[in-house]
């Protein structure tokens, strides 16, 4: 048998296992090819990322699903693949040309693209192999991007029949516009910023015969209407001031003109019931060509207000701006207000903050412009997509969720869908230039096909010319649960993992994503694209602080893995994966679970090391294709029932293991058994309902305390034992492999490698009867029968473990003190219980001599522990000396009021409180706080000591 390293190493160890792994197929879903289906498609990422914290939470899991799913027999596809990120993809190609001097512009369309899928090519697979690295159980035979032929074919399908049934349509609105990448956005992809800016009051002054003034707030001496504003330079395309017709101050000045500053125009003074009366003077300039709100009011009014364009593609102001043409937005801005105070036209100027959209992905602030684009009447599909989740037939969790989905819905808006860039799905749309005849002029020249066009089916001419745009990338993802699985043809992986299970995604992308798929898999696929929809929480500095490379608080989840391991990477992720609370990350709680590797390494290679000790009749290595089969670990008069074959892959029932050596067991392994099966109903039941957290949790309490800290302990004084040696080595085997593949779905790597050693040990009546090939595809654990009565009378023990430690520990008594102990209880059931397990109680707490009974009295002299159904006594009669002790304590003390008194000369200094970083005013408060309590501890320790120095004068 081959033993296991003295430590264990990541290095090497994940790439063998992984590579392992793809190559024998387990990720596939033909692995378990007669289980229910289970099904997740990845989030696709983008083909220019990199792997970040985001991704590794939600890869992670995902994984964890998968991989539990699939150890409980379901015929599971996790379905990767990669989205091509429209302006993302483009922004970074473009940089590389202009690093060469040249613009996409310059060297044409055709060869622009053609460079895109080039870099694609070379860079593309970056994030493929990240996630790798991570230990996903993707199955990536069947990877999908969203511009590969079955999808650029889904996309144009779903693209005709929607501007078929008219849900498709183009028109000349206001919409987002980005200057720096040139494209239309949707509200969704203008991220807003609460930032510093001015408002500034204009005197917009009236066309003579002006008002009488008067004297209310926004009418001046002079003849003036005091209009307040934040964009100065839009005043140029000002077709009116709009004020509230409830508005006492300015009714008598509805229908009045007035005289556009910087301009030779004249503009109205008009009534709209949208108009804030509160914001500045109540009177607001409307400029329908550069804001929304001032867009609808135009419409509102009639006849419609006309548009000036005053700000183009560019950012550049344009010609109908008159000196100003031809200067940046944000110069004319500084001009307009030059010229205005040389006219005396400023009233004063104000700090004021508000909130500034930019491109979600340049940063570059947006500019509102009217332009041509495509849109999507979303609607009627809203509905649809709100009934299906009030009905619960997607759930979304945590529910809270819930809210928010139906406030986006109830209130969405028709969605652009054309974006101005080269790199993307292409619009299948054809213009006829001639519109020879009626029916051609009556569909404007637009022809939509699947297949490209050459001949207009309106009118016969050949004079067609594509639509430039392409389109948003969300538009190829919104179909991604049923394109990637073959759709529009019926495929069979379509008929087998349509509907998804489960979609595991971040809340930013609820609404880009997640609401369009649920109405895209509604309209076309007649049903739900997922059951249910988990959002996990966003990752966080230590502080609580978002990540972002401006503050430098970025972590990188490869160096983690390199430094930690990935075992204890994703164990970190999934223990503080809470619903509806973000995780606050630091590379110390990394570091802890790394711990928790090296504890499981160890616990298997004390076990692994101690079959030795055991009769060798009774052990054989798998390695010797000679040695003989299955001779008796236990009485051959009395053998335990084999574990049953099922499924043809070498698993086996944990029941029948469990229920037939049972009974041959001490209470310390009943207990663990007993516990061992409440940790995988804990653990199956968190899945479930998707607390990652708290199934982490359960598996780490049960390896970490009761199965290393207790069990292990415990056997130790057994393993030599003749007569029960080997049903603690049994016991000890059974709860090992057990535990690893209730772990294996969080820690596939390190699991993985121990259970493969454990698979070389044979002949022990537990083990499997046809050997599994690997723990990814071995038998998830099943409920087990717990046993009530051995956890309550193993809690008497461990209590009582427990008290003496606590006395030894807070009396500072030598470990290799021999000290008497006398436990009084409650019951005669629980001194049966103690005195049956008296051997375990005396070597653990290292009492010489233990006594036990419900008539025990308290020496004087002793120290003592009050638990739930003992007390616990230890003389300490020439085991402790008070005078010693009293005065260790009192130095100690005065150790630590010295670092009270610095710490709080720190608190109460101003400059420091101002000066230092928040985290570590935290840091010093949290250290005050620990001290102090300290502190608090070591005066009762004196006291006790006072007292029993007392009892023995």
């Amino acid at each position: 048998m081959t033993e296991l390293n003295k430590s264990y190493i990541p290095e090497g160890t994940e790439d063998k296992w992984y590579e392992e792994w793809v190559n024998k197929g387990y990720f596939t879903p033909e692995i378990n090819p007669s289980g229910e289906p289970y099904s997740i498609v990845i989030p696709p990422p983008n083909v220019t990322g990199s792997l970040h914290m985001g991704h590794a939470l939600n890869a992670t899991l995902q994984d964890v699903l998968a991989r539990w799913k699939r150890m409980c027999g379901f015929k599971v596809l996790w379905l990767p693949g990669t989205d091509h990120a429209g302006i993302a993809t483009q922004n970074v190609v473009e940089r590389q040309l202009s690093a060469e001097k040249l613009t996409r512009h310059q060297i044409g369309r055709d060869a622009f693209v053609e460079r895109v899928w080039k870099w694609k090519a070379e860079y593309g697979g970056r994030i493929i192999h990240q996630l790798k690295r991570l230990g996903a159980s993707c199955d990536w035979s069947r990877e999908r991007f969203t511009l590969d032929e079955g999808l650029s074919r889904a996309v144009k399908e779903v693209f005709v029949r929607l501007y078929e049934e008219g849900l498709i349509y183009r028109d000349n609105r206001l919409i987002n516009w980005c200057p720096r990448c040139r494209t239309a956005l949707s509200d969704l992809e203008v991220e807003h910023e609460e930032l510093d800016g001015t408002l500034t009051y204009i005197r917009y002054p009236f066309t003579p015969p002006a008002p009488p003034p008067l004297n209310k707030v926004g009418i001046v001496e002079g003849g003036y209407l005091i209009v307040a504003t934040t964009r100065p330079e839009t005043m140029l395309g000002d077709t009116a001031v709009a004020v509230n017709p409830s508005d006492e101050r300015y009714k008598d000045l509805i229908g009045k003109t007035i005289s556009l500053p910087l301009t030779e125009r004249k503009i109205p003074v008009i009534a709209d019931s949208a108009v804030d009366m509160t914001f500045g003077t109540g009177a607001v300039k409307v400029t329908p060509a550069h804001d929304f709100n001032d867009e609808a009011i135009a419409k509102r009014q009639t006849p419609s207000l006309p548009s000036v364009v005053v700000i183009g593609k560019d950012g550049i102001m344009t010609s109908d701006t008159g000196k100003y043409a031809g200067l940046d937005r944000y110069e004319c801005r500084k001009q307009v207000l030059r010229d205005l105070k040389d006219l005396q036209l400023i009233e004063k100027e104000e700090k004021h903050m508000h909130a500034i959209g930019h491109c979600y992905r340049c940063k570059t602030i947006i500019e509102p412009l009217q332009t041509l684009q495509w849109y999507v009447d979303v609607r009627s599909l809203a509905v649809d997509a709100i009934d299906i989740v009030r009905k619960g037939k997607i759930k979304i969790v945590p529910q809270s969720w819930e809210n928010s989905y139906f406030g986006w819905m109830e209130n969405i808006k028709d969605w652009c869908i054309s974006r101005q860039i080269w790199w993307g799905h292409r619009i299948p749309v054809w213009y006829c230039q001639e519109m020879r005849n009626a029916e051609c002029r009556i569909q404007n020249g637009v022809i939509v096909s699947r297949d490209m066009s050459k001949i207009c089916p309106h009118c016969g001419s050949e004079e067609l010319i594509r639509d430039e745009d392409v389109l948003d990338t969300w538009f190829s993802s919104s179909l991604w649960p049923f394109s990637t699985l073959g759709w529009p043809d019926d495929t069979s992986d379509l008929k087998t993992f349509y509907p998804t299970s489960v979609l595991v995604t971040a809340f930013d992308i609820l609404f880009f994503w997640v609401a369009r798929m649920t109405m895209m898999g509604l309209k076309f696929m007649g049903d739900v694209p997922f059951r249910d929809v988990y959002i996990h929480a966003i990752i966080r500095d230590a502080t609580g602080q978002k990540m972002s490379k401006s503050k430098g608080n970025v972590i990188d989840p490869l160096v983690i893995i390199d430094k930690y391991g990935t075992d204890a990477f994703r164990f970190t992720l999934c223990a503080f994966a809470a619903q509806g609370r973000d995780i606050k990350f630091s590379e110390e709680r990394v570091e802890g679970y790394r711990h928790f590797v090296n504890k499981l390494w160890n616990a298997a290679r004390f076990i692994m090391m101690n079959l030795k000790t055991v009769n060798s009749n009774e052990i054989q290595d798998t390695s010797d294709n000679n040695a003989p089969s299955n001779p008796p670990l236990f009485s051959s008069a009395n053998p335990p029932e084999c574990g049953k074959i099922r499924g043809g892959r070498g698993s086996y029932d944990d029941i029948t293991r469990y229920s037939s050596l049972n009974e041959s067991l001490d209470l310390a392994g009943r207990w663990i058994l007993s516990r061992l099966g409440a940790t995988v109903d804990e653990v199956n039941s968190s899945l479930e309902e998707y607390r990652f957290n708290d199934a982490a949790n359960s598996i780490y309490q049960f390896i970490w305390h009761e199965f290393c800290d207790w069990y292990i302990e415990l056997s130790k004084s057994e393993i030599n034992n003749p007569e029960s040696g080997a049903g603690v080595m049994w016991c000890l085997l059974h709860t090992l492999e057990t535990s690893l593949r209730i772990l294996h779905p969080f820690m596939p790597f390190v699991t993985e490698e121990i259970w493969q050693h454990i698979m070389q040990i044979s002949n022990f009546k537990f083990q499997i009867s046809k050997k599994t090939e690997s723990i990814v595809i071995a038998e998830y654990p099943k409920s087990l029968q717990r046993d009530r009565k051995a956890e309550t009378e193993m809690s008497y023990v461990i209590d009582a473990i427990t008290g003496i430690r606590t006395i030894r520990g807070e009396l500072n008594i030598s470990p290799s003190a021999g000290i008497t102990t006398r436990v009084k209880t409650f019951s005669e059931k629980i001194t049966d219980v103690l005195k049956t397990n008296l051997h375990y109680i005396k070597r653990l707490s290292r009492s010489a001599d233990v006594e036990i009974g419900s008539d025990i009295k308290k020496p004087l002299d002793a120290a003592s522990c009050i638990k739930n159904y003992m007390e616990i006594y230890v003389p300490l009669k020439g085991v402790l000396n008070t005078d010693t002790e009293i005065d260790r304590l009192t130095k100690e003390k005065n150790k630590v009021e010295e670092a009270i008194a610095f710490i709080e000369r720190k608190l109460l200094n101003e400059d420091f409180l101002k000066r230092a970083p928040a985290d570590v005013v935290k840091k010093e408060k949290a250290r005050h706080k620990e001290l102090t309590e300290k502190r608090e501890r070591i005066e009762d320790n004196i006291k006790k000591m006072r007292e029993l120095k007392a009892a023995n004068s």
